[in-house]
């Protein structure tokens, strides 16, 4: 795997990247949708001062986001970068998009269906969205849903600067504009992962495309040996899944894109005085993976390393930018979510779900050895001292416990987080493997260390058949003609196929949406 090298004497063709100007730019990349959202969904009473708060927070955030009391991470900058490498994460980041089916240019999963409708009616529709269930032109669909105007509730944050072009300058821009804003975040993501790992190695790319457990095991032993009707790829149990970066890309892109930019902000921060600003913004794109945010924010908010002493780590903690976007993001989307209780209507402790904690022990074991313990014998030696690693290990084992919905999103996305920063490890091992083999001699190295070695390599490339067997299926259902399900909806508030009108009803319609708290007080008048 290639590096590129850099901090020598000869600059020609770097650029150097401070950690400062990218956390700005990639934070503000994070809070510009939330504030068109502020401004075009809510009454302006609220809208304005929490447009101005979030600003403000803005400001103050890159006023001290790189000042520490720790000498270690003040010393730490940013990195050079060669040119070379910058484009490559920008080819790679536009190819990624692409594949992964935003924009609609390739084959993509069923879920994209439901994207596409959001998409559309993000445009098209005045703000906030309202359907009238009566007009539906497809009588199966007009049948099943009562005559009555309903409400739209999701986590929709994602798309709202592309809706603005779409709006200005029709649907077509602001479908481009969808690609280019989604490039924009994976590529902020990689130049992020080099900055943490403090190398401008291609295993960022690597890593970002090719992280999964070992699901690929289970799945061709079920596939042997004939499979249930529940299950996929990712899905060898029934209750509990744990979701690839690749599947969570091709699949929950609205989410997983700015999920995974807040985890390097947060993993780059300096100092603890914002760590409520940065976690608090992924409420308002996902809140299954909020939920997985926590504890890392947490960890980071009392970590040691930022502690000068225990009155100023107090202060510190109780900062502005630690409570007002917590509190706001918290007054503004919960309200929202909460409008439609009907998503979260499956949900409990996980071994009800299996009907005895017998088969509820042996799935959870299941996973766990599939997800989780490759990541520990990967990184262990390397992270095994440091706290982070035990808190996203901790995190990983208690999740399966709890399930929210039919095919648990609780774990799905809500896991986004602590994969990510394994992610984000594994490529910083796999870039100081390479850095240091091409300053040795392979020769001196003993033949337990040489094991070692093959055995996680053979451990790498096996938990890559997930990203090679979801690319390969994109690739080819889109050259051989495979159907596509983009356009199956169309809009929600015009559903074309009536199999999809049970999981539309359920997740996305506020029914009576004037009595409810978020509509009667706070949404702009329709």
């Amino acid at each position: 795997m290639k590096e590129v090298t850099s901090l020598n004497n000869d600059n020609k063709g770097k650029i150097f990247v401070s950690n400062k100007a990218f956390s700005v730019v990639a934070l503000s990349y994070l809070v510009l949708p939330v504030i068109v959202f502020l401004l075009g969904w809510l009454r302006l009473p609220i809208a304005i001062p929490a447009s101005l708060l979030l600003l403000g927070s803005m400001v103050l955030f890159a006023r001290d986001c790189d000042k520490t009391a720790n000498k270690a991470l003040s010393d730490n900058k940013g990195i050079e970068v060669s040119i070379v490498f910058l484009v490559t994460i920008v080819i790679v980041s536009v190819l990624l998009t692409v594949i992964s089916n935003i924009g609609e240019y390739v084959w993509g999963t069923t879920d994209h269906a439901y994207r596409r409708a959001i998409f559309r009616d993000l445009v098209n529709y005045k703000w906030p969205v309202i359907y009238d269930l009566s007009t539906q032109s497809n009588p199966v669909v007009n049948a099943i849903l009562p005559d009555t105007k309903v409400g739209f509730a999701y986590y929709f944050t994602f798309w709202m600067v592309p809706a603005v072009f779409g709006k200005l300058f029709g649907f077509g821009v602001g479908n481009i504009v969808l690609v280019i804003w989604s490039a924009i975040g994976i590529a902020l993501t990689l130049i992020g992962m080099a900055l943490i790992i403090k190398k401008s190695s291609y295993a960022v790319i690597f890593t970002y495309i090719f992280v999964s457990g070992l699901d690929i095991i289970p799945y061709f032993y079920f596939q042997s040996h004939g499979t249930q009707e529940w299950m996929w790829l990712e899905g060898y149990t029934e209750h509990i899944v744990y979701i690839s970066n690749i599947n969570n890309l091709l699949n929950v892109f609205n989410q997983c894109i700015p999920c995974w930019l807040v985890v390097v902000l947060l993993m780059l921060t300096c100092n603890n005085r914002s760590i409520g600003l940065i976690g608090a913004v992924t409420f308002a794109y996902s809140p299954w993976a909020t939920i997985g945010m926590v504890p890392l924010a947490v960890y980071y908010l009392i970590r040691k390393e930022v502690i000068s002493d225990r009155k100023t780590n107090i202060k510190n903690i109780l900062s502005p930018l630690n409570i007002v976007p917590a509190v706001l993001m918290l007054a503004i989307f919960a309200p929202m979510y909460m409008a439609n209780s009907n998503a979260t209507s499956v949900s409990g402790l996980t071994w009800n779900f299996y009907g005895g904690a017998g088969k509820f022990i042996l799935g959870y074991l299941f996973v766990v050895v599939v997800e989780v313990v490759p990541f520990v014998l990967l990184l262990g030696k390397d992270y095994g001292r440091k706290p982070i690693f035990w808190v996203v290990v901790g995190t990983l084992l208690v999740m399966p416990f709890y399930k929210i919905s039919g095919q648990n999103d609780f774990t799905m996305r809500g896991s986004m987080p602590e994969f990510f920063v394994f992610t984000i490890m594994l490529a910083d091992v796999i870039a100081r493997v390479v850095s240091e083999s091409k300053g040795k001699d392979n020769k001196s190295k003993t033949t337990s260390q040489s094991l070692k070695f093959v055995g996680a390599v053979l451990i790498i490339i096996t938990m890559s058949f997930v990203a090679f067997q979801m690319l390969l299926i994109v690739i080819t259902s889109t050259f051989d003609g495979s159907e596509r399900y983009n356009e199956d909806i169309y809009s929600l508030g015009d559903v074309k196929d009536e199999e999809y009108i049970d999981l539309i009803d359920e997740q996305f319609y506020v029914y009576e949406y004037e009595n409810s708290f978020f509509y009667k007080y706070m949404s702009r008048r329709v």
